[in-house]
């Protein structure tokens, strides 16, 4: 049976082999096997953020963007150039999501934030305010 090892360790070290070049897969296998030998599965999703917000500190950001439409590479663009600078980000990278329920605009899941600019978030607003 392996070693319980803090989540932040976990992060950390998963971070780092990323950084240094280590193919994903090959990361994301050991985590698994690593978390069903210690009996921790239903902590994958922590450790996944935790690795997210450790890569974050380190100035690789990794965000979800959500969209009614698939965004264009203008889009893409700038919103990337966005969390560079919100974030000083020397690195980001985008995982898309399209939900056409947001009708407009995008949403931005950051590691520790999130940017709601859609059309269905300003309408929800808009109601809870009856206006």
């Amino acid at each position: 049976m392996a070693v319980r090892v803090s989540r932040r360790k976990l992060a950390t070290y998963y971070a780092e082999q990323l950084l240094k070049g280590t193919a994903p897969g090959t990361l994301a296998t050991q985590l698994a096997a690593y978390l069903i030998d210690t009996r921790r599965t239903r902590e994958y999703e922590l450790v996944v953020r935790d690795i997210e917000a450790e890569l974050a500190a380190r100035g690789t950001v990794v965000a979800d963007v959500t969209s009614a439409r698939p965004l264009t590479d203008s889009s893409k663009k700038n919103v990337m150039d966005l969390i560079t600078k919100l974030h000083s980000a020397t690195s980001v990278q985008l995982r898309q999501h399209v939900d056409p329920s947001v009708l407009a605009g995008v949403r931005i899941e950051l590691p520790n934030e999130q940017l709601d600019h859609t059309v269905k978030s300003k309408l929800n607003r808009l109601a809870a305010h009856k206006v």
